[in-house]
């Protein structure tokens, strides 16, 4: 541990016998995989290569990770920096909840081919020769209001297919679509048989059966949580059969995303989304398999009934043993470029933040925030506020990561100018940050939620230390003076599920007087669980 977190409450947790997710070691896995807010996962078998997308909605943009296991992930890249089809995306406050819903990622003909749709805007699509990228730039293929959860499927008669889902509650809907993949041909069909709600479609061919596979025809036995369906036809526009393959037994939101994939060994898996309360919905992985030309997924089975959730379970037989690892977090902002783990708030303002400026750093460069609320991806307002880091240009985050974890960052703040605000926020909808605050040539310490302020110390040093813990759901503030010694500032925040996104860790900077200062933060580590 760093010297920046020691005595923390992080560290009085009694360590547990086994760790409460992913790998445990001894070729056992526990669910979930990864205890961060990938939500709507989509999962791709590639050879021996497993990679996952997920989404990322108002920021920037989609993640790309990468496993030989399934249960072992890194980040490879994000497949966009920025949408620029709409104005919207330049100005916080008029984007939140929209950018990138449920994504799906395929390969054809030597290329991966990256899918997505929001309620607002419409279906958007890129592809690459390799996962890594270069991406080519992202185009909005179609322009349409209230679709979502798209799959592009390549049949082996020469033809190509698009299906989808609707805003709320809806049906499947398939269209032709172009061999490029880069148009749709028809108004498409209503798969009848999916009625009255199914989301987050995909297709495997197998034994000359097409399976189409949604998510959410009803509630789980418990009412609580979903299942996930199975529709079966011999051609493509059915009719379909129907079976319920997994329930979710009462865990809610679940499932959601998707992945149904082959294993060498004979084994067959089902990637998929679960949400824990304050957390996020996580990614979970499912044994899988067949029975009489049905998918099954999870545990307990009977007769065809529906499988229920794994918490634990034998890691996949891939053939060989992986070692331990767990996406990036941690950042010493020592490369000219950022991490694959942080995600722009909107699109960022090139000419306001550096990593080159001063080697070894973050600076980010103070400017107005917006002036005007907008609207979210579900149509409802979101209302202006003055000083509000909602509002605020260039604000980075990363996910959190396990189930208590400690952000902390150390930040200059000789370059500061009055009006300016900085530092460190657990951000969401919801938000608190704790940070310096220049007034007449003076800086103070505060902390902020929401718009409430708490008044610290006046600082009259250049450097400050700065902590966002989180402790089940629960987030806290503390700042240092000497790295060691933290001291609490604020009210705690409880986290909550907004726009579709869990609470994150954010770094920032703002001046409501002008667009004039800077700080720089000479490292972000993450510690977790």
């Amino acid at each position: 541990m760093n010297n920046a977190i020691r005595g923390n409450r992080l560290l009085r947790h009694e360590p547990e016998k086994r760790a409460t997710w992913g790998d445990q070691g001894d070729r056992t896995f526990r669910n979930p995989i990864i205890w961060a807010d990938y939500n709507n996962p989509f999962l791709l078998q590639h050879g021996d290569d497993f990679y996952m997308v997920a989404a990322s909605h108002h920021f920037m943009g989609i993640p790309v990770l990468h496993s030989k296991d399934l249960v072992n992930w890194q980040l490879l890249t994000r497949i966009y920096s920025r949408l620029d089809w709409d104005d919207k995306y330049n100005h916080p406050g008029q984007a939140y909840q929209q950018g990138s819903w449920a994504p799906v990622l395929v390969y054809h003909d030597g290329r991966f081919f990256m899918y997505c749709i929001n309620s607002t805007d419409g279906v958007f699509m890129t592809s690459a020769a390799s996962p890594v990228g270069p991406w080519e730039p992202v185009t909005l293929i179609q322009r349409v209001f209230h679709w979502e959860d798209p799959y592009p499927f390549w049949d082996d008669d020469g033809k190509a297919y698009f299906f989808h889902s609707g805003f709320a509650k809806s049906p499947i809907v398939l269209h032709r679509m172009s061999l490029d993949g880069k148009r749709l041909l028809d108004e498409g069909t209503v798969l009848q048989e999916t009625l009255p709600n199914a989301h987050n479609p995909f297709v495997i061919k197998r034994n000359g059966y097409y399976y189409l596979f949604a998510t959410g025809s009803r509630r789980s036995m418990s009412g609580v949580g979903g299942v996930e369906d199975v529709y079966r036809s011999t051609t493509i526009y059915g009719p379909y059969e129907h079976r319920v393959i997994l329930d979710a037994g009462g865990v809610g939101p679940s499932p959601g995303g998707g992945g149904f994939v082959e294993l060498p060994s004979g084994e067959w898996w089902f990637l998929h989304h679960v949400g824990i309360a304050r957390h996020g919905r996580l990614p979970f992985l499912e044994p899988a398999g067949w029975e009489e030309d049905w998918p099954r997924i999870g545990i307990g089975s009977i007769e065809g009934g529906p499988g229920w959730l794994v918490w634990a379970h034998a890691k996949p037989n891939t053939g060989q043993r992986q070692p331990i690892t767990i996406p990036a977090s941690s950042d010493e902002f020592s490369s000219p470029e950022l991490g694959p783990q942080w995600r722009w708030n909107h699109n960022p303002d090139p000419t306001c933040w550096s990593l080159t400026e001063r080697p070894g750093y973050l600076r980010l460069r103070a400017s107005l925030p917006e002036t005007a609320g907008g609207s979210d991806g579900e149509h409802h307002p979101v209302p202006f506020a003055a000083d509000s880091i909602i509002f605020a240009r260039n604000t980075l985050v990363q996910l959190m990561m396990g189930k208590h974890c400690i952000g902390s960052t150390v930040m200059d703040v000789s370059n500061m100018a009055n009006g300016q605000r900085a530092g460190l926020c657990l951000f969401n909808k919801d938000y608190a940050w704790i940070g310096v605050v220049q007034e007449n040539g003076r800086r103070a310490v505060k902390a902020y939620r929401n718009n409430a302020v708490v008044e610290g110390p006046q600082l009259t040093q250049d450097t400050i230390w700065l902590q966002a813990i989180c402790d089940d759901g629960s987030g806290s503030l503390a700042y240092s003076l000497d790295g060691q010694t933290f001291v609490p500032l604020g009210q705690p925040l409880d986290f909550q599920i907004q726009w579709f996104e869990a609470q994150k860790f954010a770094l920032f900077t703002y001046n409501i007087d002008d667009k004039r200062g800077t700080v720089d933060f000479d490292w972000f580590h993450l510690e977790h669980d």
